[in-house]
C-alpha cells in the first residue's frame, strides 16, 4: 500500500506539473500541503505569472527582431537595386516623390522601436526631448505676459497710450505738464485721474501753486462735472491763496439740461439733410437715429437734390420706416416731396421707376392716403401697369418747425440766415459731450457755413470731446482754413482750452476761454 500511495502521488504530482508547466516541480507538493497561492516578489506578481509575461515578451522580441531583419533586407536590396539602376519590385514602393521622406520615416521609427524595446519593459522611463520646455518655465512665461504693469512715476513729459494715438497722431498727444496731461485725461472719459493730477499741480507743493489759470483750470474742472461741493472748497482755498473772492458756481451740465426740456426734445432734430443727398448723406442719417431717442427729427430744408444711385436707399429707409412703429418728426418735409415730385415726369417712361416708388412711400409714411393714390394713379398712366397698393403704416408722423436759425451737424445757429449778410460772422452753439468720429456732423456744418468767411462756434455748454470727435473738429477747422475761412471757439471752459492749445485747435481756430 506504501508503495502504490508513492505511486499515486507520483502520478498525481505529474498531472499537476502538467496542468501547471511554469511550476517548479518542489512547488507542487507546498502549494498542496499549505494551501496558499503562489509566493509574491517585491513587485506584486506572482512567480508563475512574472514567468508567463518573460516568455511572452521574448516571443515578442523574436517575432520584432524577425520583421526587422526582413525589412531591413528588403530596404538594402532596394538601395542595391537604385545603385545598379535597376529597381526592385516592392511593395513598399511609393511614389518617386515621397521615397526618400518615406524611408527616413520609417527607419526613425524603427530606431524608436528599437530603443523602447532596448528598455526594461517593468520601468517606465519619462522621455523628454531636448528641446521641450518644463511646465513650471511654461507658467512662469504666461506669468510674466500677462502680469500687471508695475506704476511707475507720473511724468509731465509724455505722450497717451497706444489707444490715444490710434485716433490722433502721437505728436499731437505731447504733454508737457499737469495741466495738459490732465485735459487729456479728461478727454478720454478718466476724471478721477484728471481730477488727482490738477489737484496736485496747485498743491503747495506744486508747479501751479501760485498760478491763477491753474486754479481756474480745477474749478472749470469741477464745473464741468457738476459737483458743486468740491467746486466750493477749491474756491474757498483760492480765496485764501489769492486774498480775493473765487469765481462764483455755474453747472455747465444744468445748461445742457436746459436745452433738452421737454418742449425743446419734441422740436429737437437728430439728423439734417445736406443740399446734395447721397449714399454717404443716407448713411450718416442711419448713424445719427442709432444714438436718437424714441423720437426721430429730420430736418430736409436745405435739399435741393438727390443723387440717382441714393434713390433706392431711400425708398428702403421709407419703406422700413412705415412697416415700425416709429415716431417720426418731418421739418421741411415740402422740400422733399418737391424735389421727388420733380423727379417723376408724368409719361416719361424713361424715368427710373425707384423715383415714383420713393415719392409713393413718402405719401404712405406721412399718412397722405390720398395724395399716395394720386401718385399711383400717375405711375399707372406712365408705366402702364398695377403700382403698389395702399398700406396703412404702423408708425406716427408730425410735421414740426425746425428750430429758428438751426442748420446742419446737430449745431444750432445763434441767428437765422436773413439777418446778416452772408459775409459777416455767422454763430453756432456745441453743447454736450461729443464722442464718436463725428464725420457726419462736420460735414454738414461745412455744407451750410461754406459761404461765410468767418464762423463763431459758441462752447459755453460744451463738457467734453473725446479724441474721436478732436480728430473730426480738427478736420473740419483745416478744409475751412484752406478756403481761407476763419472760426471762433468763444466760452471754452479752460480745461478743454487747455486740451485744444495741446492738440493744436488753437492753431487753426481761435479759442476763447470763458469769462
Amino acid at each position: 500500500m506504501p508503495k502504490e500511495e508513492g505511486g499515486g502521488r507520483l502520478l498525481s504530482k505529474v498531472a499537476k506539473f502538467v496542468r501547471n508547466p511554469l511550476k517548479d516541480w518542489s512547488e507542487l507538493d507546498t502549494a498542496q500541503r499549505s494551501g496558499q497561492p503562489s509566493p509574491v516578489d517585491s513587485d506584486g506578481y506572482s512567480r508563475e505569472a512574472l514567468k508567463e509575461l518573460i516568455e511572452r515578451r521574448q516571443r515578442n522580441e523574436f517575432v520584432r527582431r524577425r520583421e526587422f531583419d526582413m525589412l531591413r533586407k528588403m530596404r538594402q536590396r532596394e538601395a542595391a537595386g537604385a545603385r545598379d539602376g535597376t529597381g526592385v519590385s516592392s511593395s513598399f514602393h511609393l511614389n518617386t516623390a515621397g521615397k526618400t521622406d518615406g524611408r527616413a520615416l520609417t527607419l526613425k521609427k524603427i530606431d524608436e522601436i528599437e530603443e523602447q524595446m532596448s528598455q526594461q519593459w517593468w520601468k517606465v522611463r519619462p522621455s523628454a526631448p531636448a528641446d521641450s520646455v518644463p511646465a513650471e518655465s511654461l507658467a512662469e512665461q504666461h506669468a510674466r505676459a500677462y502680469a500687471d504693469t508695475a506704476p511707475g512715476e507720473v511724468s509731465f513729459e509724455g505722450a497717451a497710450d497706444e489707444s490715444a494715438s490710434a485716433v490722433l497722431p502721437p505728436w499731437r498727444l505731447k504733454f508737457e505738464n499737469p495741466l495738459q496731461e490732465a485735459s487729456l485725461r479728461f478727454a478720454e472719459g478718466r476724471p478721477a485721474d484728471a481730477e488727482r493730477l490738477l489737484q496736485g499741480a496747485v498743491a503747495p507743493d506744486g508747479p501751479h501753486a501760485d498760478d491763477d489759470d491753474g486754479w481756474r483750470v480745477l474749478l472749470d474742472f469741477y464745473r464741468a462735472i457738476g459737483d458743486a461741493e468740491k467746486f466750493a472748497a477749491a474756491s474757498m482755498r483760492y480765496a485764501q491763496r489769492f486774498r480775493r473772492p473765487g469765481p462764483e458756481w455755474v453747472s455747465l451740465r444744468a445748461l445742457v439740461r436746459h436745452e433738452a426740456t421737454p418742449a425743446a426734445a419734441e422740436a429737437r432734430i437728430d439728423w439734417y439733410c445736406p443740399a446734395q443727398l447721397g449714399r454717404e448723406g443716407l448713411l450718416s442719417l442711419t448713424q445719427a437715429l442709432q444714438r436718437a431717442g424714441p423720437v426721430w427729427g429730420l430736418d430736409w430744408r436745405a435739399l435741393q437734390r438727390i443723387e440717382p444711385n441714393a434713390v433706392a436707399p431711400l425708398v428702403t429707409l421709407l419703406t422700413h420706416w412705415a412697416d415700425l412703429p416709429t415716431q417720426l418728426r418731418f421739418s421741411g418735409a415740402e422740400r422733399l416731396i418737391a424735389v421727388l415730385d420733380q423727379a417723376t415726369p408724368l409719361s416719361v417712361r424713361e424715368t427710373d421707376p425707384a423715383w415714383w416708388q420713393a415719392a409713393m412711400a413718402l405719401r404712405r409714411l406721412m399718412h397722405q392716403a390720398d395724395e399716395f393714390e394720386l401718385v399711383a394713379l400717375n405711375y399707372c398712366i406712365t408705366y402702364e401697369t398695377l403700382p403698389p397698393a395702399w398700406q396703412e403704416p404702423a408708425g406716427h408722423y408730425a410735421s414740426v418747425e425746425g428750430p429758428a436759425g438751426a442748420r446742419a451737424g446737430g449745431l444750432a445757429l445763434s441767428a437765422a440766415a436773413g439777418e446778416a449778410p452772408a459775409d459777416a460772422a455767422r454763430g453756432a452753439e456745441l453743447s454736450g459731450e461729443l464722442a464718436g468720429d463725428g464725420l457726419a456732423l462736420w460735414e454738414r456744418l461745412d455744407a451750410e457755413l461754406a459761404e461765410a468767411e468767418s464762423a463763431q462756434v459758441s462752447c459755453a455748454a460744451l463738457l467734453r470731446l473725446d479724441l474721436a470727435a478732436t480728430a473730426g473738429l480738427l478736420a473740419w477747422l483745416e478744409t475751412r482754413n484752406a478756403r481761407g475761412q476763419t472760426v471762433e471757439l468763444v466760452d471754452v471752459h479752460r480745461l478743454l482750452a487747455v486740451f485744444f492749445a495741446m492738440v493744436g485747435v488753437c492753431d487753426l481756430a481761435r479759442v476763447l476761454p470763458r469769462r
